[in-house]
């Protein structure tokens, strides 16, 4: 039986999925026990892809074999495609459309048993279907129900075949395609075709392909290959071995872990940029890694579990938490690495929850059930199954019924709570006599507290350990006459974890600042920001500027010494000079501390060249905050642009955008974050973009003409997030723009906004 105290994930789990899977259920959920009167036995595809127009052109030869007598029509799914002929034995056949069925007439009844070849001609260029990003890469959706979108198919999980394809693509193209590549030859100067074959049927729903710019690395796994595609200008060649070797180590866990072999040919691994919005990232024998959602190692790892649990044994609903759960068991919690949910996939966000929480079952005869019974499901089952059917086995086992999954607390990692206290020095030097105070800036200790002191002094150092408890409380601490400065520590013997914030004498902290520990010198040099009126304090600091080695002290000091001089004609050339240091935390004080000089020409060229220049992303947005304190709307307007070239470019300039626009009177930055938001530009750059835009433009005649465009982008994600601006729509506008793009948005996330902003 299972842990009551095991409650609480499965509640935090529905709970912050079930509006996502509500919404969802209806759109992408599959029939159970679909009617299906004849088997598909085999496709042959012959293809061409024209990457500029998104376009597949297609002529698929289907062999079917009747289930029943007499059988009259068959159904396929088709949507978004321009049917052009189906024929059998070169004889065109009468066929109507309704909906997404294609009902196709046969020219003869055909028997129980028997089989018949049909032709189908069609072309596609669904933005549902097919996906292509700014990079030139193009390949067919993973979502549910989206492959008749791109292949005339019925298309449901129960449906499974063999194919093989002959597909012509551009010479200097790569492809990928479900099974095994068998052949490759170029026929012109531009085209080359290239023949792939899978003699293990494989489901429908699991076909996919994908065409770019592609390197194609290959290695074995026994009689298995693996393959990785990648562009070379975004994989670095010991990043594509390590994969490959990731790859065969896996499928080798895997296989020994479930006792049954990679269910398909070959492993073929498509690395791409940006995942576009797809919840299932594998197919039949193909995994996609995206980069946007961090460690491709993981997704590795993830996609290989799914080949068994997600291909090889198929599900109606996915994305689905509980087959989240049956990967994370698979793959194991070792060696993996959070994944990044930069569009907030439900799929990602349930993998990445399991496989924190994982650990954290308590139950463990309850994981060793699940674990141990997983190669007996691969054995028993394949096709479409359902968590039931896994039920009905586990309670085989326990005497449980696990209809929902296994549950268990998911806890907060624990940190330890940290105590924060001022410390008050009152110093007699004649006595010489030295009271500590402490007080409490937030919850006080209960207990006594242990402080090492260390005392320094002109000749030799001392150290003693004092206590202290309560919100306010003072000790008296024992020193030498030639005291020079001390040091407070929290004692090691202590699980307490303390900050203390001292208010020393200014000799003290300038004593400190020849402490044998940079960090005692840093918190000197950041301490003395506090006595700017002593007239001492500068000469100090640059006496102790010249004995410095370590870099971070340096530039503390330096900060300290930009809060003296602030804009003082001619200090500036002290903090130039940082500019130019390969030292980063030099770098960043010599900037922060240059935004104190408005109206020195130089300053603000040299912060300018530091900013179109810096290549690290930290010393970027240090120059950028610098600069936006010294130069004027139109002078970061105008470093926007000069930055804006290639992608690294546009990326610093949104960030500029994002700084200007709110004291931009001339529209100017509107006028480049529209450029943006609706050019051939990354994902990652639109969505600031068009985020600027929502925030700043108003106007109701712009938004009635964007909208519609953006309405019609292939990316979700912007469709998606554009309807936030139909608030500056007029109502009568907003309604039948939301009527018009109901009836033909495809994509279920955002159907279900456009039918909550009709509420």
């Amino acid at each position: 039986m299972m842990k009551k105290g095991l409650l609480t994930l499965i509640v935090l789990l529905f709970t912050s999925s079930w509006a996502f899977s509500q919404q969802n259920a209806t759109e992408w959920q599959y029939v159970s026990y679909p009617e299906l009167p004849f088997v598909l036995d085999h496709i042959h595809l012959d293809l061409t892809l024209e990457s500029s127009e998104s376009l597949i052109e297609g002529v698929g030869s289907y062999f079917i074999t009747s289930r029943k007598p007499d059988l009259a029509e068959v159904v396929f799914n088709s949507a978004d495609m321009d049917i052009q002929s189906i024929t059998f034995e070169g004889n065109e056949t009468e066929y109507r459309i309704s909906s997404d069925s294609l009902i196709i007439q046969l020219p003869d009844t055909l028997q129980r048993g028997n089989t018949i070849e049909m032709v189908i001609s069609w072309k596609s260029s669904s933005s549902y279907g097919i996906i292509q990003d700014v990079y030139g890469n193009m390949w067919t959706s993973l979502n549910p129900k989206v492959r008749h979108h791109w292949l005339p198919v019925p298309d449901h999980p129960e449906v499974a075949t063999t194919m093989d394809a002959s597909i012509n693509i551009p010479a200097d193209q790569e492809m990928v395609f479900n099974g095994t590549l068998v052949g490759d030859e170029l026929v012109s100067t531009d085209k080359k075709v290239l023949e792939w074959s899978s003699e293990i049927p494989a489901s429908v729903t699991g076909l996919s392909l994908a065409m770019g710019d592609f390197m194609r690395s290959n290695a074995r796994s026994g009689i298995k290959k693996v393959s990785v595609y990648a562009s070379e200008k975004t994989l670095l060649p010991e990043v594509r071995d390590d994969l490959l070797s990731i790859a065969v180590s896996s499928m080798k866990e895997y296989e020994r872990k479930l006792s049954f072999e990679f269910p398909y040919e070959s492993l073929n691994i498509v690395v791409l940029p940006d995942n576009h919005w797809e919840e299932i990232q594998t197919g039949a024998g193909i995994i996609y890694l995206y980069q946007n959602l961090g460690s491709l190692a993981t997704q590795l790892r993830r996609g290989i579990a799914e080949q068994w649990f997600g291909n090889f044994h198929r599900y109606l609903n996915a994305p689905d938490n509980k087959y989240e759960f049956l990967k994370v068991m698979l793959t194991g919690t070792s060696n993996i690495q959070q994944l990044k949910n930069p569009d907030e996939l439900q799929s990602i966000y349930r993998w990445n929850l399991w496989e924190k929480g994982f650990d954290a079952l308590e139950d463990d005869h309850l994981k060793n059930i699940i674990r141990e019974s997983l190669p007996q499901l691969v054995h028993q089952y394949e096709g479409v199954t359902d968590w039931n059917e896994y039920a009905d086995f586990w309670y085989d086992k326990s005497g449980s019924f696990w209809e929902v999954l296994p549950e268990f607390e998911l806890s907060e990692s624990h940190t330890e709570e940290k105590y924060v206290y001022g410390v008050e020095y009152i110093y007699d030097e004649l006595a010489p006599a030295l009271i500590l105070v402490f007080e409490a800036k937030g919850e006080p200790i209960e207990s006594l507290a242990n402080v090492d002191v260390t005392e320094f002094g002109f000749t030799d150092t001392s150290h003693t350990e004092i206590t202290f408890t309560g919100a306010l409380d003072s000790v008296e601490v024992e020193i030498s006459s030639g005291i020079d400065y001390l040091t407070l520590k929290q004692a090691y013997d202590t699980d307490l974890d303390i900050r203390f914030e001292e208010e020393k004498p200014f000799m003290f902290w300038i004593r400190q600042l020849r402490d044998p520990s940079s960090e005692n010198r840093i918190q000197a040099a950041e301490a003395l920001q506090n006595f700017t009126d002593n007239p001492d304090l500068q000469l100090a600091i640059r006496d102790a500027l010249q004995d410095e080695d370590d870099a971070n002290v340096r530039a503390a000091m330096f900060e300290t010494l930009s809060v003296l001089t602030k804009d003082a004609s001619g200090t500036e050339e002290i903090f130039l000079g940082n500019l130019n240091s390969e030292n980063l935390s030099i770098q960043l004080s010599g900037l922060r501390a240059l935004a104190n000089y408005p109206k020195n020409e130089n300053v603000a060229f040299q912060v300018r060249n530091t900013l179109l220049r810096a290549e690290r992303d930290t010393v970027f947005n240090a120059a950028l905050d610098a600069y936006r304190q010294i130069a004027s709307v139109n002078d970061l307007l105008t470093a926007a642009e000069r930055l804006g070239q290639n992608e690294q470019g546009d990326k610093k300039a949104i960030k500029i955008l994002k700084v200007a626009a709110s004291g931009d009177t001339t529209n100017t930055s509107m006028m480049m974050a529209d450029r943006y938001a609706l050019g051939e530009y990354p994902y990652s750059i639109r969505k600031q973009a068009l985020a600027l835009l929502i925030q700043f433009e108003e106007s109701e005649d712009y938004w009635q003409q964007t909208l519609e465009i953006l309405q019609e982008d292939r990316d979700p994600r912007i469709r998606h997030l554009s309807l936030d601006a139909v608030k500056y729509v007029s109502l009568s506008d907003r309604t039948e723009l939301l009527e018009n793009r109901v009836k033909e948005e495809l994509d279920p996330r955002v159907l279900n906004k456009l039918k909550e902003l009709q509420q």
